[in-house]
C-alpha cells in the first residue's frame, strides 16, 4: 500500500483550491480570509497535527436552505481547516482510487453524474 503524506506544498495547493471555492466560515467563525492572514501559520499547525495523528475535525455547522419546490434542506458546513485538510487528503487520494474504479462507476466520481449515469443505464437497456 501506498504511503501518503500531508506536507505544507499539498496543503498550500488544497487551501487553494478552498479559496477558489469561496465557502463561508463554519462553526468556529473563521472564513477563508481570516485563515490567510497567518496562512503559513495555519498549515503549518495542521501538518504538525496530522503528523503526530492529533488532527480532528471540528463539528459541522447545519443550516437549512429553502429548496425550489419550498421544503428545506439541510447543508453541513465544514470549518475552513477542515475543508483544506479533506481537500489535501482528496488530492492524494484520488488519482489512486480513480484507477480502481469500473467505467460504469458514477456516485462520488469528479466528472459524473446522476444524468450521466441515467443515460449510461438507458443505453445499456436499449441493446
Amino acid at each position: 500500500m501506498k504511503e501518503f503524506s500531508i506536507n505544507h506544498s499539498s496543503l498550500s495547493s488544497a487551501f487553494q483550491h478552498v479559496k477558489e471555492n469561496h465557502g463561508c466560515a463554519g462553526v468556529d467563525g473563521v472564513t477563508i480570509e481570516r485563515f490567510e492572514e497567518n496562512l503559513d501559520l495555519n498549515l503549518a499547525k495542521l501538518q504538525d497535527e496530522a503528523e503526530r495523528q492529533i488532527y480532528f475535525p471540528l463539528p459541522l455547522m447545519k443550516i437549512l436552505v429553502e429548496k425550489k419546490n419550498g421544503e428545506p434542506r439541510t447543508l453541513c458546513i465544514p470549518v475552513v481547516r477542515d475543508r483544506v485538510v479533506e481537500t489535501a487528503v482528496l488530492q492524494l487520494i484520488e488519482p489512486v482510487l480513480e484507477k480502481e474504479f469500473e467505467e460504469c462507476s458514477f456516485a462520488y466520481r469528479k466528472g459524473r453524474s446522476v444524468r450521466q449515469a441515467v443515460y449510461k443505464i438507458k443505453d445499456y437497456y436499449d441493446i
